[in-house]
């Protein structure tokens, strides 16, 4: 079985549901040699930089493209609560400033606004429409029309934001990845920088930056959508780099091959950086750990990934974490584990710090146009 051919189809089903049947040849033919599977203990770092720990690691899980994961135990597993920030001060704590979260009614994002909602804080859920039933009712979410597409509606959505949430990706009805995931991207943190929105989260996806990986291959396959999210990445930390001090600041999350299945809790979720690892997840906990990046202080100018640490797969195999390429490097003391979402945050490096570490690529795409060619 390849985690990597069913993370890239499993992403692009909300474009083309006939390429299930291809998801599912794919996996039955596909030789367990094409990809490299390495469990990694804790180390000392990871140790130092989490609340708590396993005494060894849990494997990763993949995507269960039968759906027979239903009778996972993780579905029993309780998320701990995370403290309301609404007295704090902090993004959401006032009405006038919302936290704004962009691609709201999409799978990731409504879940995203009911669980900042449900912590007694503010959120306009911004959609195509400006208007959408997805969303459990609270006195805490109001809704608003964006385009991501258009800086005047983007401008608009974010004037007054206290934090945004960029959860938009490419779909039928959305608009292809070079509008949305480049674009988009980089029309979103242009004008954050400019309404000096103090953090804007962007979901991205784990691969991005290794072309050479089965996953990059097979998701790419469609509309170049590994090209057009790492170039928008780039853009972003471009811009963010040249803004003048006070402007604001980004976190990127990519999450691996995304499920459906409930939370696993923290203690279920690693964090890792390098874009070296990858594994299943569910939406669930991608939204948690995007709110843990929204509301942690020191986290500002980070990029990670976040995959699941363990639980069964299709035919009852277990694996452990699974490299993107055969050739990465180990890079233990950047995986993070804890009991907390939070926590799972601790010790993050900022893109620079982690540049340093002589272990990120430096790809940002292949042949991609110019932001002004995309119209």
């Amino acid at each position: 079985l390849n985690l990597f051919i069913i993370h890239g189809l499993t992403m692009m089903t909300k474009l083309t549901t006939p390429f299930l049947i291809l998801a599912l040849v794919l996996t039955l033919i596909a030789p367990t040699s094409a990809f490299s599977v390495v469990k990694h203990p804790p180390t000392p770092s990871a140790m130092r930089v989490s609340t708590s720990l396993f005494a060894s690691s849990p494997s990763p899980s993949r995507r269960d493209v039968l759906s027979t994961s239903a009778a996972v135990a993780t579905g029993l597993i309780m998320t701990p609560a995370l403290p309301s920030f609404a007295a704090s001060g902090g993004p959401g704590s006032d009405p006038s400033k919302p936290i704004v979260v962009l691609g709201a009614s999409g799978k990731t994002g409504r879940i995203i606004v009911d669980k900042l909602t449900s912590r007694s804080l503010y959120v306009k859920a911004c959609t195509r429409s400006g208007s959408s039933s997805a969303f459990s009712p609270s006195t805490y979410l109001s809704q608003g029309s964006c385009d991501v597409t258009s800086l005047d509606s983007l401008s608009s959505a974010v004037s007054s934001a206290s934090a945004c949430v960029f959860a938009a990706s490419a779909s039928k009805k959305g608009g292809d990845a070079a509008h949305v995931d480049y674009k988009g991207v980089a029309l979103t943190a242009r004008a954050c920088i400019s309404a000096g929105v103090p953090r804007l989260v962007v979901i991205s996806s784990g691969a991005v930056t290794r072309p050479q990986s089965i996953g990059f291959k097979i998701t790419n396959v469609f509309g170049r959508i590994m090209d057009y999210k790492i170039a928008g990445e780039s853009a972003l930390r471009s811009q963010y780099a040249a803004a003048p001090a006070g402007a604001g600041s980004y976190v990127i999350v990519r999450p691996g091959g995304l499920s459906e299945n409930a939370s696993k809790g923290a203690g279920g979720v690693e964090v890792s950086q390098g874009d070296i690892y990858a594994a299943e997840i569910g939406r669930e906990d991608v939204a948690l750990v995007t709110i843990a990046a929204l509301l942690k202080p020191g986290v500002e100018g980070s990029t990670f990934e976040v995959y699941g640490s363990g639980g069964e797969t299709m035919f009852g195999m277990k694996t452990g974490a699974a490299k993107l390429q055969k050739d990465l490097p180990d890079v233990t003391e950047l995986v993070h584990r804890s009991e907390t979402y939070e926590g799972l945050l601790d010790g993050i490096l900022n893109d620079k710090a982690l540049l340093e570490k002589g272990v990120v690529s430096t790809y940002t795409g292949d042949g991609v146009e110019k932001l002004e060619d995309v119209v």
